[in-house]
């Protein structure tokens, strides 16, 4: 196997300029750059990442931090997006991804995350941290990794979407078309503190127009397709004079369509549904889908650059995205 001092003699240059040269270490002639990586091309070099780390700090890994709270987690398309805002700031800053999916139990993250976290091959974290049972910033917190979070557990850095407006604007869409029989498809609020404050946004707008909230039929699904076709199913037959349906996610709002074509309540002629996240697919889905737009690859791409500033030494401060509603093909006047 090639070694450092290989590359070094290749290329004419000391092992500490090949160093600067692999850790894009900045005030290095382009001459001398592409020299270095000339020579560890032809003769194959491969870093030592785990070396690299010990000797000089930095080992160019950002771990990302998804826990683990349903099984539909790995064809979440939020995920994708908020993965592509993450991965384009670390590809132009010369950092690798670390992708970690924890399962969480009530005395915090499991073992194998905790390994990670005390394994030295990270330089930063960023993770959603939206599930109340537990944080899985606390443990690397207390380890001293620098850390971001994209969610609602407390931390000094954090990035969040502003889901109470998301779900404002969401009931006062549905409200201003004049519907007043709305049903509502979720996932238990004491679960994920992002769909708490949803809920809370669509519990204001309705006090405001004079509804009980509370008294608004609702099931639970768990984010994806099927639930929300279930949830559909249940809420539509208990329920026939509903004229709407307020999904707090995409898929579950598609779901939800599929299942009133089948029960032949055309959407959006007999049935109003929304969803939330706006996710590739809502714009060519059929009809179209109404939804709420929470940035998703913003979200990762200024949780990143928020982490970079902190491991620059830098205090940035916390950083609300707003959301936005996207008006669509699935949304109408009750007939």
């Amino acid at each position: 196997m090639p070694t450092l001092q290989d590359v070094a003699q290749k290329a004419g240059v000391s092992t500490a300029t090949v160093s600067k040269v692999l850790s894009n270490t900045p005030y290095v002639s382009e001459t001398t750059r592409l020299k270095v990586m000339e020579a560890v091309n032809e003769l194959g070099y491969t870093p030592n990442l785990a070396a690299r780390g010990l000797s000089s700090g930095k080992t160019h890994i950002i771990a990302v931090v998804f826990p683990y709270m349903y099984e539909a987690f790995f064809t979440d398309p939020l995920v994708l997006l908020i993965l592509q805002g993450i991965e384009g700031e670390c590809t132009q800053r010369g950092y690798n991804i670390l992708l970690s999916t924890p399962r969480l139990r009530a005395n915090g993250p499991d073992e194998h995350y905790r390994q990670l976290l005390q394994s030295g091959y990270i330089e930063g974290l960023l993770a959603i941290d939206n599930v109340p049972m537990a944080s899985v910033l606390q443990p690397a917190r207390a380890r001293g990794i620098p850390s971001v979070a994209i969610g609602y557990h407390a931390q000094s850095y954090f990035v969040r979407s502003d889901d109470f407006s998301g779900g404002q604007q969401l009931m006062n869409h549905v409200l201003g078309l004049g519907h007043r029989h709305i049903g509502i498809i979720s996932v238990p609020e004491d679960q994920h503190f992002s769909i708490r404050q949803r809920v809370n946004g669509l519990r204001t707008a309705a006090a405001a127009a004079g509804l009980d909230y509370n008294t608004l039929p609702s099931a639970n699904g768990d984010f994806s397709i099927a639930s929300g076709a279930s949830c559909a199913a249940r809420l539509l037959e208990q329920h026939p004079s509903l004229t709407a349906l307020i999904c707090l996610n995409d898929r579950m709002a598609m779901g939800a369509i599929q299942q009133a074509r089948a029960s032949a309540r055309p959407v959006p002629e007999t049935l109003t549904v929304v969803g939330y996240d706006d996710i590739p697919t809502a714009s060519t889905f059929a009809p179209p889908l109404t939804t709420i737009d929470q940035q998703g690859v913003e979200l990762g791409r200024e949780g990143v650059r928020m982490l970079f500033d902190v491991l620059d030494g830098g205090h940035p401060d916390p950083l609300h995205i707003p959301t936005y509603l996207v008006v669509r093909g699935s949304s109408a006047a009750p007939a």
